[in-house]
Parts: structure tokens; sequence; C-alpha cells
């Protein structure tokens, strides 16, 4: 499979591109956001079943969640030796901890006397000990306590060590992979290692952490974020702002893929529509409740709304955290680059957005998932970093816009991606069209994580 640009002659909305509107600005953006990866993988239709059916759930938790790196939290959320999370996936639950100040575990959450989870939630332990009869190990995973050890002759220690998934680290985030045959993490993360080089998230805290019950399959709800091909009739509000359609989609090795589009730019639907009116002052007024400012940015003369708005969000960033920005270029500032590590972890490029989407089923439901949002802050310069963000789980009553922490412009975006969610699953189900029909480029991430995730499916044993 050769990964290369786009060729010359493949159809694309007409207007400039995003390396088009990157040369006209006459910066040194970082060489990673000035190449193109791109595959073509046809018109073929992708199965409604891979949706719906619970035994194509049952073989990807099989054949793909086993074998595939997962992120599971970060690094600042267990610094201490007896800290640790509880992550789950599927029926798979597994005990993340800190064991020494350099090493970090993770553990099958099941007490090996008759199965019960050591650990409902994170905290802080000196010893995992079963609820039900005491059964203790300790945070090495070696047997500690067994009461009324008299009454089990035959349990050895050596083997009642509590089983181990494989652990590491990048970026700061904390990886979990339950094959004990499979690749280390940075050659499973390939291109993506070497892309965030420009901008390393290990410098980032967790400064939010919100959840929800979505009503649809985890493919369904993370495939809205990886086109911007939506936008029009689901964000209406950004029509004047965000060059929707003229997005660059890439995709690499292993699954991982990104979107790219401007921002502060006005969709190519209003010059197709013959409406050219609009100017840079205009675009600046649509921009200032995007970003929260509390009043519209006068545009000066000679400079474009991306330049005058990236400056203005250095300034608010620099006075907020003391961290240093000035050398970054304003596409880096402003605009949407949204990585996918296969198969559900978006961490976001620059700082023009500091979010990170995860995605997973919920439980064994092929109709529910749990989606998770996250927001990385820039480490304040004095070394003084606040303490991670608690995980707040929304109720099924509450709406995206109701955490606070997620900023209201935002959240509110969320509210209506998730929106669609539930209608999309539903349709699939009464759906007599036997797969959906993709378009060859602005979703060819979505055709490319499937393809991946066939060869999980397919792999022998």
């Amino acid at each position: 499979m050769t990964y290369a640009p786009p060729p010359a002659d493949m159809p694309r909305c007409p207007g400039p591109s995003m390396q088009d509107l990157l040369k006209t600005e006459g910066e040194a953006v970082p060489a990673v956001l000035q190449e193109e990866s791109y595959v073509d993988y046809g018109d073929e239709p992708v199965a409604v079943e891979r949706y719906t059916s619970r035994e194509f759930h049952d073989r990807e938790v099989e054949k793909m969640w086993r074998k595939v790196w997962q992120m599971v939290g970060r690094v600042e959320q267990i610094p201490n030796i007896g800290d640790h999370l509880v992550y789950e996936v599927a029926d798979d639950s597994l005990i993340v901890t800190r064991t020494s100040e350099t090493e970090i575990k993770a553990y099958y959450n099941a007490c090996l006397h008759r199965g019960t989870r050591l650990r409902d939630e994170g905290g802080h332990v000196q010893a995992f000990r079963c609820p039900f009869h005491g059964f203790t190990w300790g945070l090495d995973g070696t047997l500690k306590g067994v009461p009324c050890r008299w009454d089990f002759p035959a349990l050895k220690d050596e083997d009642f060590r509590l089983p181990e998934a494989r652990v590491a680290t990048w970026g700061g985030f904390v990886f979990i992979n339950m094959d004990p045959q499979c690749v280390p993490l940075e050659e499973y993360l390939g291109d993506v290692c070497r892309h965030f080089e420009a901008w390393p998230l290990e410098q980032r805290y967790l400064a939010a952490h919100v959840s929800k019950i979505v009503h649809a399959n985890w493919k369904v709800a993370q495939e809205a974020f990886m086109e911007a091909y939506h936008v029009p009739d689901t964000h209406p509000q950004f029509e004047a702002v965000i060059g929707d359609w003229n997005g660059q989609y890439d995709v690499y090795p292993g699954g991982h893929s990104r979107v790219y589009h401007s921002i502060y730019v006005p969709s190519p639907r209003m010059t197709q529509s013959g409406r050219t009116e609009i100017s840079e002052q205009d675009i600046a007024d649509m921009s200032a409740q995007i970003l929260g400012l509390d009043k519209t940015l006068e545009v000066p003369a000679g400079q474009t709304t991306r330049q005058a708005l990236a400056q203005k969000y250095r300034l608010m960033l620099e006075t907020k955290t003391g961290a240093k920005l000035s050398g970054y270029t304003t596409t880096e500032m402003l605009d949407l680059c949204s990585y996918f590590v296969f198969p559900n972890f978006f961490p976001w490029a620059g700082f023009g957005s500091p979010l990170l989407y995860r995605f997973r089923p919920n439980g064994n439901d092929p109709d529910s998932c749990i989606m998770e949002v996250m927001l990385l802050a820039p480490r304040p310069e004095n070394g003084e970093c606040p303490a991670p963000a608690q995980h707040r789980r929304l109720r099924p009553e509450e709406a995206w816009a109701d955490a606070d922490e997620l900023g209201g412009g935002r959240a509110a975006v969320f509210d209506q991606d998730t929106a669609n969610m539930p209608r999309i699953q539903a349709g699939l189900k009464t759906t007599r069209k036997p797969g959906l029909t993709l378009a060859r480029y602005q979703e060819v991430r979505i055709r490319h994580m499937h393809h991946v995730l066939d060869q999980y499916l397919n792999a022998p044993g």
C-alpha cells in the first residue's frame, strides 16, 4: 500500500486548499503540517452490520480490543506509589497503578480466589484487597495474604501473582495492551510520534475530563469527528469561520490519520453560492464568541482576521499559563488539526484547541458507547502545575453544555454532534441498504479505519 499525496487530478472542493492557505501566510510552518498522505480505497460500501451486530462486536473484542494499544489515562493522574486508575472496555477491566517512581503496571481486575473485582474505581491504596474474602496482593502484584491459609494446601504464591497487561507511556499518556506479543508502543504509534515532536503533549496537564453515554455504536460516535463534511448541516453557525469542505485528510500506516482544516476563514460554500462580500472584520465579529472573547476584536489594517486572532489567543494563553508561545505560527494557534490513533484515541495538535477524545463500547452493548472529552492545558512555566481534573460523568439528562469546564461554545458543538448519533444508529437498524456509501476523499479516514480493523479481525489465531 502506497501512502502519498492525493493525485493532482483527484476532484477536490473549489477554492484554496489547506496547503494553499499556509503558503499565503508566509510563516515557517512545521514540516509535518506541510505533508500530505493519502490512500485511495475505492467506492466499496461499508457493511451496516459492523455497527449493529452483537456478533461483530464480540469479534472486535476478541480480535481487536485485546490486541491494540489503548490510552488509559495521564501520568499526572497517578503521581504517587499506590495511585491507580480503573480502565474498562467491554468485559475487560484493568487496574493501572504506579508501583514505583519509575514504573506503572496494569493488573487484570479480578481476585484469583473466586473472581471478585478488586477495585470499582481509581484512588490510592497500599495493597489490593478483595472485598469478598480478603485475599490481598501487594502493589507489585505478588500475593501478600490469604485468610485461613491452612485451608489452601495446594496454593502456591508464584501461581497467584496478579496477571498483567503490557504498559507504556508516550506524551504524558499511559497506554495498555492486553496482547503479550504486541509490538512496542512507539512502533505502534509510528508517524504520530514524529509529528508531535513539535507539540510535546507531556508538557501539558489534564484540565478537564467529561464523559457521557451515547446511544450509538462506538464507531458511529467517533466517525462524526473524523471529517468536516458534516459541518454545514450539523454546525451551521460556523459557516463564515470554518473552511470545512477544503479540509485536508491524511492517513498513515497502522490505522492512524488526521484531519487538518482552517478556521477563521469563510466556508467555500459561501463563495460557491455567490456570497463574497464578507470582510475580515465580519469574520472577526462572528469569531469573537467562538474564542470566548468578551468583546469583538478590531482587525488592524493590513492584517487578516487569522493573524489578529492568533496574536490575541497567544496573549490570552500566555497570561493564563505563563507559557511562551511566540514561536508558534498562526496555523498552530488557530487551526483544527485532529489526529486519530487507532482504534479510539484523538489527540489534537498545535494550540488551536487543547482537545482530546476517546470512544469505547459501553460494556457489550453494540448500540451504545462511552464518549469522553478532555482538555490538555499548557503546563505553567513556573512549574506549579494544577492538579489533574476529576472525571465528570454526565447524567442521561445532562447535556455537554452543562459541563462548564469544557467551555460553553465548545460544549454546545458536542451537543449538536451527539444529537445525530442515536438517529444514525436507529437509521442503520431500519435501512434496507446493506452498506454505507462514503465520500472518496472527505471520508477516507473512516474507510481507512475499517480497513485496519479488518486486518485485526481477519488475522489468524
